[in-house]
């Protein structure tokens, strides 16, 4: 949680710290330091997506080339003006509400 005393305090110590040089051995220490390695949450992440895409690929070819996505708008283009606006509507109204919850939903996660 960010407490103001603590910002306040963790910025008066940042300013007071004088810089000592040291000829650059901070600089061969981190060099000589062994390269990291991939954490688990990005190689999780990396799994994760590598799949999507890969299901993303097998769902367009298994559904005949994304031939709903041509049918599902050509039966859109046959709709009456107002159909399509409560349409708009109800699809804008649906991703608002959406944000809206995931916002909602981050602000009040306190493990980060």
């Amino acid at each position: 949680m960010n407490d103001p005393l603590d910002n306040l305090l963790d910025a008066r110590l940042r300013d007071e710290t004088p810089y000592i040089d040291d000829a650059g051995f901070t600089a061969r220490v981190m060099q000589q330091l062994p390269r990291r390695r991939f954490s688990w949450s990005t190689q999780r992440a990396f799994i994760i997506f590598v799949a999507t895409i890969v299901s993303v690929v097998i769902a367009y070819f298994a559904s005949g080339e994304g031939m709903f996505v041509h049918d599902a708008f050509a039966r859109m283009s046959g709709l009456k003006p107002v159909q399509l606006l409560l349409l708009i509507l109800a699809c804008g109204t649906g991703m608002t509400i959406a944000g809206l919850w995931a916002a909602l939903t981050r602000t009040r996660d306190t493990t980060v």
